[in-house]
């Protein structure tokens, strides 16, 4: 009996034990593969990353602005033949990800988007063959990008320059730049750096908006029919706030103006008066009209870093919390992609195309480039009458105005430039517009970070819209 009941625990053991073997190899036969496979430190992961081929980038000139270079151990590393447009084709590094357009677009760029044939499948799992990616092409411009790096000279800011009506991103530029081409080597500098080079200012940043809002405000009072000819005393009185005092974007000779007059010069005391006949819901719809209640971006890139806070004081009782949000100095905060969708709304007779940045793909084996449909319904902003208003007003701020540095000849340039302030710091801005035939257009959006010169702003903003201009006339390029 004892012999007995050993052999039986022996057997339940070894029964035991044979079972474990079954549901291990079963696992591993099954699962396991997959779970080893996802497995971030796995080297056969690891080394397929590495020699994974990119697609690569070019510009709507198809100047090359990013490729994946072999190196002598097959592994790819990306090179950046222009890094003047690092603010928006990003990075891509093995050891610090992507950022930029290599981000928006790394599923194509990675070729996770290709349709797979049997072919391809045994070249990649049985021959051991890279992945290869989808080259893109953008709606940059790689020299007018250069030339907005020129004008800026060496200011902190951004700029965005979109053309309309098709909402291509012609470019777009925060400064300081980054060199991508040096990112490893220099991450931990550039991480630490305070001046922020990979914080991108023309879609992320969160800037007051200023003097920028006499724009809705003189929209709705040309709906309201205002006057705009007649006289206001003390027309270039400074507006005076809790935290700020605001006067004209530039100095006028003249103690009184008209509406028109004032918001050519961008004086605020007209608007202030302006304001105080709006109570606070009026303004609100006034704003979100413009909507500056949404958070505007190129699809596939981050939000604006903040928005309008609807539980703080941006829809104020008080009168004079009125004139401060209407001075543009309360809560709310824009960035340049925002403001250059309104001028783009404005110069389209009031509608704006949603911005866009990818034109097209090819497959890596092709010649040929396959558009990208992308139907995104216009944002409407205003009536095609105050639209074509409010393209006479800018027109005449660069005649006459603080936007007078704009003008360009043989280009028709509208705008309005203007200061904001943030704390102890102040920002100018430039929001404008060319023209081109066919009911075609360039809207334009600047801001210099710690500057009080709204004329350096428009004197870049003519700069590159005449530069857009010549670039975008029918004899040189159709494609807009």
């Amino acid at each position: 009996m004892q012999l007995t009941r050993e052999i039986n625990r022996l057997l339940f053991g070894l029964m035991t034990a044979f079972a474990l073997v079954v549901l291990s190899a079963s696992y591993w036969a099954t699962v396991g593969p997959d779970t080893i496979l996802q497995r971030e430190d796995n080297p056969r992961l690891v080394e397929a990353e590495a020699r994974l081929i990119r697609g690569d980038i070019y510009d709507r000139q198809n100047n090359l602005l990013a490729t994946s270079i072999e190196q002598p151990n097959q592994h790819q590393q990306r090179s950046y033949p222009a890094p003047e447009v690092s603010s928006i084709v990003g990075y891509a590094s093995q050891r610090y990800g992507v950022g930029g357009a290599e981000a928006a677009y790394n599923a194509i760029l990675r070729g996770d988007t290709q349709p797979e044939d049997l072919q391809k499948a045994v070249l990649k799992e049985i021959l051991q063959q890279p992945q290869e990616g989808t080259p893109i092409r953008l709606s940059i411009d790689l020299t007018l990008q250069q030339t907005v790096l020129e004008a800026l000279e060496g200011h902190t800011g951004a700029v965005v320059v979109m053309a309309v009506p098709s909402g291509e991103i012609l470019s777009l530029v925060s400064t300081p730049l980054y060199d991508p081409n040096t990112l490893d080597a220099n991450w931990e500098t550039l991480v630490s750096d305070p001046d922020k080079p990979f914080f991108n200012r023309a879609l992320q940043g969160a800037y007051q908006p200023g003097g920028l809002l006499q724009t809705p405000l003189m929209a709705a009072a040309l709906l309201e029919d205002e006057p705009l000819e007649t006289l206001m005393p003390n027309a270039t009185e400074p507006v005076v706030l809790p935290e700020v005092t605001i006067n004209c974007a530039v100095r006028v000779p003249y103690e009184e103006l008209t509406l028109r007059e004032a918001y050519a010069f961008a004086c605020p005391e007209p608007f202030a008066q302006l304001a105080e006949k709006f109570d606070s819901p009026t303004l609100e719809a006034i704003l979100n009209t413009f909507h500056f209640d949404q958070s505007l971006t190129i699809p596939g890139f981050p939000q604006p870093e903040t928005t309008t806070d609807s539980s703080e004081s941006d829809t104020p009782t008080a009168p004079a919390n009125v004139v401060e949000s209407a001075m543009g100095q309360s809560t709310l905060t824009v960035s340049p992609l925002e403001i250059a969708t309104m001028m783009a709304a404005i110069v389209n007779d009031g509608n704006a195309p949603q911005p866009n940045l990818l034109l097209a793909t090819r497959a890596p084996d092709a010649d040929t480039w396959q558009t990208v449909q992308s139907v995104r319904p216009t944002l409407p902003f205003s009536t095609a009458r105050t639209a074509r208003q409010l393209q006479d007003l800018m027109r005449e701020a660069v005649a006459i105005g603080a936007a007078s540095n704009a003008g360009r000849p043989n280009v028709d340039i509208g705008g309005h430039a203007t200061l904001a302030y943030s704390g102890d710091e102040s920002q100018a801005w430039f929001a404008g517009f060319a023209t081109l035939p066919a009911r075609r257009g360039i809207a334009i959006a600047i801001v210099l970070e710690n500057s009080q010169d709204p004329g350096l702003a428009a004197d870049i903003g003519g700069t590159v819209l005449a530069a857009a201009h010549d670039a975008l006339l029918p004899t040189n390029n159709s494609a807009s």
